[in-house]
């Protein structure tokens, strides 16, 4: 099971990844749309909190851990970015009105993804930066304390030397569960994410340089 998760989960990094949104379907389910950078969005049958588990556990994380260390940086008791790690922090925004009392609002957006966010038309967007926009349910000066909170989490974690993972640690998942799938030699696969990482980073210096 771990095996295959970890496999869905890489494609989904390789695909470009992005944001994971809220979606009622027309045949009644409650899933997860997934976001991509210059491809299309896929769904899964999944509700939203369960889909960020299975990507939190890809990088070995407790998605209630991270909870938990962003309150710690930013002290606010809810509503705070996830940093899955030092270069993936995921930026929540209000995307729908829930039907069931547990169904879930927020959806995620990568900060390094968002090109921008403002008022347009019959609302306020989220502009990312290969040309997409998504209606958020917030208002923009909420929408801007979002993503101040994102900048807030990424310079603290990088204050702190996260790069290399060692202020990290108390976010991981007990290694036994994923060792079987990790103790393997890396795969042109994980080298492209490797790669990918990089880009990344390399993005976001530039935006912090300008």
């Amino acid at each position: 099971m771990y095996k295959n998760t970890n496999q869905e989960v890489r494609d989904w990094i390789n695909k470009g990844i992005c944001g994971f949104l809220p979606f009622y379907h027309e045949d009644g389910g409650n899933y997860t749309k997934l976001i991509f950078l210059h491809n299309p969005p896929m769904i899964v049958e999944k509700r939203i909190c369960t889909v960020l588990m299975r990507f939190a556990g890809f990088f070995l994380k407790d998605l209630r851990l991270i909870r938990q260390k962003a309150r710690e940086i930013t002290g606010q008791r809810s509503l705070n970015p996830l940093p899955i790690n030092h270069n993936m922090i995921l930026v929540p925004f209000k995307i729908r009105k829930p039907i069931g009392r547990d169904d879930g609002a927020m959806g995620y957006f990568f900060s390094d993804s968002i090109d921008d966010v403002r008022e347009d038309g019959d609302g306020v967007r989220v502009f990312l930066r290969d040309g997409q926009h998504y209606r958020i349910l917030e208002t923009l000066s909420t929408a801007r304390h979002h993503m101040g909170f994102a900048h807030q989490i990424y310079f603290h974690l990088l204050r702190n030397g996260v790069g290399d993972d060692t202020c990290y640690d108390s976010c991981k998942e007990p290694m036994g569960t994923y060792n079987s799938v990790y103790d393997q030699p890396a795969t042109k696969g994980d080298m492209a994410l490797v790669f990918k990482n990089i880009g990344k980073l390399a993005h976001i210096l530039d935006k912090l340089q300008k």
